[in-house]
This record gives C-alpha cells, sequence and structure tokens, in this order.
C-alpha cells in the first residue's frame, strides 16, 4: 500500500517504527481531514498496525466540523482497529493547540497516548512502546 502525499497532508507506514505516521500542516478542509482518516485506518488494517505517530505540529486548526470527527469517529475506529499507543506531536501555534485538546478530550480512552513539542521524543517514546 502506498503512502497518500498531498500539500498539507502525509500518511505513511513508517516501517522502521513499525506505526502509522501521520503529519499535517497549515490549513487542511474537513474534506480532505475525511480523506486522510479513512486513509489512515485503510493502511492501519492492511500493515496491522498498533502504533501511530501524528505530527499537529503545523496545523492551524482542525477545520469546522473536523474535532468532532476525530472526538466520534476517529478515536472509536482507532480503538477498533485495536491501535495500543498514539505519539502527538503538538502544535506551536496556541489556537491549534487549543483545537487538538478539544477534539482528543474523553472520558475513557484504551489506547496509551502521549503529547510531545519534537519529533525526535515522539519517534524514541514510540519505537520503546510495546
Amino acid at each position: 500500500m502506498n503512502n497518500l502525499v498531498k500539500p498539507n497532508i502525509k500518511v505513511g507506514h513508517n516501517e522502521m517504527l513499525s506505526c502509522l505516521e501521520v503529519s499535517f500542516s497549515g490549513f487542511i478542509t474537513y474534506d480532505e481531514l475525511v480523506e486522510a482518516v479513512h486513509y489512515e485506518f485503510e493502511m492501519i488494517r492492511h500493515f496491522t498496525l498498533k502504533k501511530c505517530m501524528i505530527n499537529l505540529r503545523e496545523i492551524s486548526i482542525y477545520p469546522q466540523g473536523g474535532q468532532e470527527y476525530i472526538k466520534t469517529e476517529w478515536f472509536p475506529k482507532i480503538i477498533q482497529l485495536q491501535v495500543k499507543a498514539i505519539a502527538f506531536i503538538v502544535p506551536d501555534d496556541l489556537f491549534g493547540q487549543m483545537s487538538m485538546q478539544e477534539a482528543h478530550s474523553s472520558e475513557q480512552m484504551p489506547i496509551t497516548i502521549k503529547y510531545f513539542k519534537h519529533t525526535d521524543e515522539a519517534q524514541v517514546w514510540i519505537s520503546e512502546f510495546e
């Protein structure tokens, strides 16, 4: 399965870390978010991945409806696909951070999630996660 590469979106299989690796930058539309998410699901299934590294460092904000979509569609499907760990690289931008935190808020999460400011720290953590 090939990686998805678009101007503001990259979704791929990181073989060395044995994880799904995703990065968003700038502004993405709701339709682009949905397309990327569905591609993520397919890659997780195809490679039977249990770890994800999601780089949101350069995203401005989620598009309108994006936060709700992540809460109601992405997280439940990731749980169903039995993902065990997610490393998020957080945005520098305050509005991006607030958008991400709102989308990721949940009472119960059977996935280990950790937030990082730098990609190299996230890579170390995800590589050591069993």
